[in-house]
């Protein structure tokens, strides 16, 4: 940070985060002329695969970009949380998080900043400039003045060019023709989110002499969707593909990068190219196994998990899921809103009974949230559990146990192991947060090559394995099916523009080293030291409306089953 006229003054950040993206998706159509703009930073800067959080998925990856912690410390592993002391979920947000993100330390420096679209940024906090949160913002028609840190400034903008965000594609994909209308949809969501970023961009430049705010923070999410519902269709060795998919399906990867490329070349250049300029991802992207595996099943089988005798309490978690699902999933937003209102009945509340409803807690030593955002098994403990069954002094023999199962665990007909690695969470993380994460973290392995996707066990049906292989009419993904793109632990960095040669001096860098190296580039104090301080005075719960339309969206994009 240097001074002039005694003011000081940062050096300029632009950053575009590309959610999912990585170079196993992005180095090919580098090599085919498609990403003109971000084939010539690549060229022009450096580069390199950016190892993300366990799991790898946007609340926990997203947060350690943000702050430079991990999930152990900042306290964000999943979109939901196991709520302490109790069978039950919460919807997690951004006042669960701890940690300062280094937007925050910019605008305390006395820096301007446009941070738009990142997720687990809602409730907004705070800013010298503008944010506006990701989809996790609870809004069922677009983002509203609720979702942004200045109201009567986000108004102006969305007054021009529309909402940050419209709720204008349902991602369950399960209705016929789906995926050849939504590319279409992807495509137009691209654009109105680049011209609602250059519209703000416009106004803050226009209420400070023309000058552009210090940091510009913008995420597609776009890049993530496309991945997760067209990896078959783009990829002819997927073990889901489809040799009949239309043209539309099979250039769907390439024709969303193709836009994303364009938004961030615009972007750039009304930003300025004499900045430091950070392209971002979260994780990686790669194709789905065509077998599913259910956990709380596998722990039936080892006799560490047990159900309610008798039809009323096979039936409990049967009745639950349906009854979200309709909710959830089969009717418009807004009517799903007043059935949770009139039922007087939170989505958490109806997610918890889905996800354990009938079981003999009494019989059972470990069980699972069976989320394949977060995969991992909890100890059924004594004195933390309301029915807890296992004794403190067995705490550590029965994690050996589960241990040893789930790494024993084979693909049925002589297939690979199920598991890549099963360890205890402090093996995992470091930090006061530790304790949110399950007993028992899980890592998936790969399925000669592609990923296997954690679903729930379907009680209801009369013969439940613990692996199944899917139905060709399951391929193309959806609730219970797993979709046909999935997470990979490595994403992309790329850095051009001034100073950027100078970044490069981590061989193998992870998100944690985003924030610190940014904020030393930027001219911004970075101590080192570990922040472990809540954002927020109190946790701010989700409305019984909020939590239905964050469930929802939720569903449609994949990440509750």
């Amino acid at each position: 940070m240097s001074t002039q006229g005694g003011k000081r003054v940062l050096r300029a950040a632009l950053i575009l985060g590309l959610d999912g993206a990585c170079f196993e998706v992005l180095d090919p159509l580098i090599a085919a002329g498609r990403l003109p703009n971000l084939a010539a930073w690549r060229a022009q800067g450096v580069s390199r695969p950016l190892r993300s959080t366990v799991p790898p998925m946007s609340f926990p990856a997203w947060s350690t970009f943000l702050t430079g912690l991990g999930p152990g410390r900042h306290g964000l592993f999943d979109f939901t949380q196991k709520a302490p002391d109790a069978y039950r979920l919460v919807f997690a947000n951004a006042s669960d998080r701890r940690g300062t993100p280094f937007y925050t330390r910019v605008s305390r420096a006395g820096g301007r900043c446009l941070v738009l679209g990142v997720p687990g940024t809602f409730p907004p906090e705070p800013l010298n400039g503008l944010l506006v949160s990701g989809f996790d913002a609870p809004v069922s028609t677009g983002s509203d003045p609720r979702s942004a840190s200045d109201p009567e400034f986000y108004r102006s903008i969305a007054d021009r060019v529309g909402p940050w965000m419209r709720a204008d594609l349902d991602e369950s994909a399960d209705s016929e023709g789906w995926h050849e209308r939504a590319v279409g949809q992807l495509l137009a969501r691209v654009d109105r989110k680049c011209d609602f970023a250059l519209e703000a961009l416009s106004q803050l430049r226009a209420a400070n002499d023309g000058e552009r705010p210090e940091l510009m923070l913008v995420v597609f999410s776009e890049s993530d969707t496309v991945v997760h519902h067209y990896w078959r269709d783009h990829d002819p060795n997927s073990p889901r593909h489809d040799a009949s998919a239309s043209a539309v399906r099979r250039d769907a990867i390439t024709a969303v990068y193709q836009r994303l490329d364009a938004a961030c070349g615009r972007i750039r250049a009304a930003y300025g190219e004499d900045a430091l300029c950070l392209i971002v991802s979260d994780h990686g992207g790669g194709g789905a196994s065509k077998r599913v595996v259910h956990l709380n099943a596998k722990l039936h089988e080892a006799g560490m998990f047990a159900r309610t005798a008798g039809r009323r309490g096979a039936a409990l978690d049967t009745a639950a899921r349906r009854t979200r699902d309709l909710a959830l999933r089969l009717l418009p937003a807004r009517l799903s809103e007043r059935i949770f209102r009139r039922a007087r009945f939170a989505a958490a509340r109806l997610e918890s009974a889905a996800r354990f409803g009938g079981i003999d807690w009494s019989r059972t030593q470990a069980f699972s949230e069976e989320a394949n955002t977060q995969p991992g098994v909890w100890v059924n403990l004594r004195g933390r559990e309301p029915a807890g069954s296992v004794a403190p002094e067995d705490y550590e023999r029965v994690r050996d146990e589960i241990i040893a199962v789930l790494l024993a665990w084979t693909l049925p007909d002589g297939g690979g192991p199920v598991v890549a690695r099963a360890r205890r969470r402090e093996e995992v993380y470091a930090g006061p947060c530790t304790d949110r994460a399950p007993d028992v973290v899980v890592e998936l392995a790969l399925d000669a090559g592609y990923g296997l996707s954690l679903v729930q066990t379907p009680w209801s049906n009369r013969k439940v394995e613990s692996v199944r292989t899917l139905e060709p009419g399951e391929f193309s993904g959806g609730r219970g099916r797993g979709m046909n793109g999935t997470h990979r632990p490595l994403g992309a960095w790329i850095a051009t523009g001034a100073g950027a040669r100078n970044l490069d001096d981590t061989p193998e860098p992870s998100l944690e080293d985003i924030a610190p190296t940014l904020m030393r580039a930027m001219g911004v104090s970075w101590d080192g030291e570990f922040d472990g301080t809540a954002r927020f005075s109190e946790r701010m719960a989700y409305t019984a409306d909020e939590e239905a339309i964050i469930a929802e969206r939720l569903r449609n994009l994949g990440y509750l089953e």
